[in-house]
């Protein structure tokens, strides 16, 4: 049985995640900066009352970051059971059916050179498709902070509306 992908670039690269990790696909918003997060994060933006960090991939990924444009999109993910980030991607491609013939398991060469987030490659046809493996985007600690930016965050909006 194969598998349905969300598939979208970062740079000229084609990337995917397994469409069952993906809450849904929203359009840049207002950032908010948090000053003790992480390098890689963005900030956070509250989507319907919920608090979900905004991780730049490009960042993650050591690429260069660039101005965000009209095609730029946030995947909100679930990288734990009830944990939400966002990510930044250049733009969204499209959603695919893979064959399980398609799934390649990723070179060995590309686990040992900062390939950890790989789950696999896809491969239709001429196109290669690097498959994400949500879970390995973040290190336990990372997950950590995640969860306690979260906290405060909620915390702050919860004392101001208590007052």
């Amino acid at each position: 049985m194969g598998k349905k992908i969300v598939s979208f670039k970062i740079k000229d690269e084609e990337f995917a995640f397994e469409i069952m990790k993906i809450v849904e696909v929203i359009k840049i918003k207002e950032i908010t900066e948090v000053p003790t997060a992480p390098s890689f994060m963005e900030g956070i933006i509250n989507l319907r009352g919920k608090i979900i960090p905004i991780i730049d991939l490009r960042k993650r990924f050591n690429l260069e970051t660039k101005e965000k444009t009209k095609k730029n999109r946030i995947i909100i993910i679930e990288y734990q059971k009830n944990q939400l980030a966002g990510v930044i991607v250049d733009e969204v491609q499209k959603v695919l059916n893979i064959k399980k013939e398609e799934i390649l398991p990723p070179p060995s060469t590309l686990v040992s050179a900062g390939g950890k987030y790989i789950e696999a490659i896809i491969k239709i046809e001429d196109r290669i498709i690097v498959l994400l493996n949500i879970e390995k985007i973040f290190t336990e600690e990372e997950k950590d902070d995640l969860a306690q930016i979260i906290k405060m965050e909620e915390d702050k909006i919860e004392k101001r509306t208590d007052s």
